[in-house]
């Protein structure tokens, strides 16, 4: 089964201001292996990212333990390869939201090279 999630990264301060050409991860949090990485993409104009995987790409022994869905999370990188934002401990458990929305505070976004 396929299955389709975006990330939107906007300004916290101003959730209209969407953060265009940044970098974003999408990972399956596990606790008992390796994170899964299900993709990279780059952010649109509309702060946007979309990515499409399968249950090869997540399913392990711990998503057979804790459910049959991943637990999603998000890193942002910037231009340089360094991780401004990182979702990971607020992963939920056993979904996949059709929209993943994650506000960037102004001043971490200036200094990241993202506004």
């Amino acid at each position: 089964m396929q299955y389709e999630t975006k990330v939107k990264l906007f300004v916290q301060q101003d959730p209209t201001e969407w953060i265009s050409c940044a970098i974003v991860c999408l990972y399956d949090r596990d606790r008992l292996s390796r994170d899964d990485h299900l993709g990279m993409d780059i952010t649109d104009s509309y702060g946007e990212a979309t990515f499409r995987f399968t249950e090869e790409d997540f399913l392990d022994v711990d998503d057979r333990i804790g459910g049959t869905l991943p637990e999603l999370y998000v890193r942002v990188y910037d231009s340089a390869g360094e991780c401004v934002v990182s979702t990971r401990s607020d992963a939920a458990r056993n979904t996949i939201p059709e929209l993943i929305r994650i506000p960037i505070d102004r001043d971490v976004a200036r200094k990241h090279g993202l506004i």
